[in-house]
């Protein structure tokens, strides 16, 4: 090829091994799954809270519903008394 200079070259990977020592091979361990159980509570926190959100918003419609139901229920009794 005449171009054949400006065709990319792949890209190789390269591996190293890498060593831990073992006092800090059991470290590693209880930090990451630490932070994954911190992060767990705190995802499970933010769904109760939404969930609680969701809850206030549905009562305070039902709670609306309510008060004009028993407006309703005044006005049919004031009707139905002075007929």
């Amino acid at each position: 090829m005449v171009f054949g200079f400006l065709r990319r070259k792949k890209n190789k990977e390269i591996t190293l091994p890498l060593e831990v020592p073992k006092e800090l091979s059991g470290l590693t361990k209880t930090v990451s799954s630490e932070t994954t159980s911190v992060e767990n509570v705190k995802a499970k926190v933010d769904l109760v809270l939404t969930q609680l959100d969701s809850l206030k918003t549905q009562y305070e419609t039902l709670n609306e519903r309510i008060i004009m139901i028993e407006k309703m229920v005044k006005e049919l009794y004031s009707m139905a008394k002075s007929s």
